[in-house]
């Protein structure tokens, strides 16, 4: 059971009770001075005292500057995606991998036939050095061939010669012996020469006739020995040069053959050698040592048509900037040079503190981020690459993620506190 307000002031001093009985006349004064002294203050405060409006925005350290784009120089399916945002890269790096496997196959097809054609080249060469090889024996065959018939026709050429000099020596020799007969007979007739003798005359004359004949049968022998020399001679040599010209021609076709397979060979390795290219190519590679600011692609199956980025690099030499992504609505009021605190994820700010910068860009227009909608990239410059811990400072680094609190501007106090009655003043709303 409760006890009664009047037992309870029983409990209580004498000194007190009187106190509250009967107040002091300064109590009044002191409470209206304490009203008007805290008055004062939080009007001063209030009208001095100002808070920061700011817009927040995610990001990531990359070096400032010129950015080297990727694109593909052909058309083709992303099959591997090497690197995200932030990473960074070497030159020469591999940062994705298009679809290579149809040009593989291309360029093994090529290469078999490569192969086969440097064979077959080499076996039409092979034919080309014994084509060569039966045309120079057929040749020499040949000549050597007509140049014994020419010899031997020369030889009974000679034997005709000596034979048609041989009869007409006999000839004479006859016509001599002939003429003596006659004179000897008309002589045996009168008696004044001797039968015996005549006898031996007429078998001269006779020996003469019998050498002639001899000599014009050796003569037609050697004769038509001669012709059919020559005969077999003209058949030679027209065997001989059909024999070259066939061999001049299968060599010529070789050689046409042979040609041709150079030419093929020049143009596989052409398309071999384009063929590599397109294949390196499928390798989209950073042409500079640096950090991955952006990055165009997300996802592999991705087909990429040439020119189109896929990633931008950032040189490693160039300063760190934070690049960030401010959501649309937050981006009306950020200008360039406005001041930033930078808070890393890394590095809380309750133990680390926070780093400044200022605004260093803003893009000028607006890109679909698919978290967080449309947004614009803003570049902050930072006035300190490093965080200091315990005395000693921490190095940040290209990749490192943050959230960027812009400053859009200060207010008042006071200005905060009236908002709401201009408010409600603009909207003609009596308090």
């Amino acid at each position: 059971m409760n006890a009664s307000p009047t037992a309870d002031r029983a409990l209580w001093s004498d000194s007190l009770q009187a106190v509250l009985e009967q107040p002091p006349a300064s109590l009044p004064q002191a409470l209206i001075l304490g009203g008007i002294v805290f008055t004062a203050i939080a009007g001063a405060w209030s009208w001095f005292g100002t808070l920061e409006e700011v817009s927040f925005a995610q990001g990531r350290l990359a070096p400032q500057g010129e950015v080297y784009k990727v694109q593909p120089s052909v058309s083709g399916e992303v099959t591997d995606i090497l690197v995200k945002e932030g990473d960074s890269v070497a030159l020469g790096q591999t940062i994705a991998q298009l679809d290579h496997r149809l040009v593989e196959k291309e360029i093994e097809r090529l290469t078999y036939s490569l192969n086969a054609y440097r064979q077959k080249l080499g076996q039409t060469q092979t034919l080309i050095q014994q084509t060569q090889l039966q045309l120079n024996t057929l040749q020499s065959i040949a000549r050597a061939d007509i140049a014994a018939r020419h010899s031997s026709i020369g030889q009974e050429k000679a034997v005709v010669e000596t034979n048609q000099r041989l009869l007409s020596q006999l000839q004479l020799d006859h016509q001599a012996q002939a003429d003596r007969m006659v004179r000897l007979q008309a002589l045996v007739e009168r008696g004044a020469f001797a039968e015996d003798q005549l006898f031996q005359v007429e078998q001269a004359l006779r020996d003469r006739d019998r050498s002639i004949t001899e000599t014009e049968g050796s003569t037609e022998r050697s004769t038509s020995t001669m012709a059919q020399l020559e005969a077999e001679l003209a058949q030679t040599q027209a065997m001989a040069q059909k024999s070259e010209l066939e061999a001049t021609q299968q060599l010529q076709q070789l050689q046409i053959e042979a040609t041709q397979l150079e030419a093929s060979i020049n143009e596989t390795q052409a398309l071999i050698e384009r063929t590599q290219t397109e294949l390196s190519q499928a390798r989209l590679v950073s042409p500079v040592s640096g950090v991955v600011s952006a990055l165009g692609i997300a996802n592999v199956g991705e087909v990429l048509q040439p020119g189109q980025t896929v990633a931008e690099i950032a040189p490693s030499t160039a300063p760190l900037v934070l690049a960030a992504l401010l959501p649309s609505e937050k981006a009306g009021l950020v200008e360039v040079g406005m001041p930033v605190n930078l808070k890393f994820d890394a590095f809380p700010y309750q133990d680390y503190g926070i780093v400044t910068g200022q605004v260093l860009s803003i893009s000028p227009d607006a890109k679909v981020d698919e978290a967080m909608g449309a947004v614009y990239r803003v570049d902050v410059a930072l006035d300190n690459i490093s965080i200091d811990h315990e005395g000693d400072a921490v190095a940040l680094r290209a990749g490192q993620t943050a959230t960027a609190e812009i400053v859009v501007r200060k207010r008042r106090i006071i200005s905060l506190i009236l908002e709401p009655i201009r408010k409600l003043q603009k909207g003609n709303i009596s308090l």
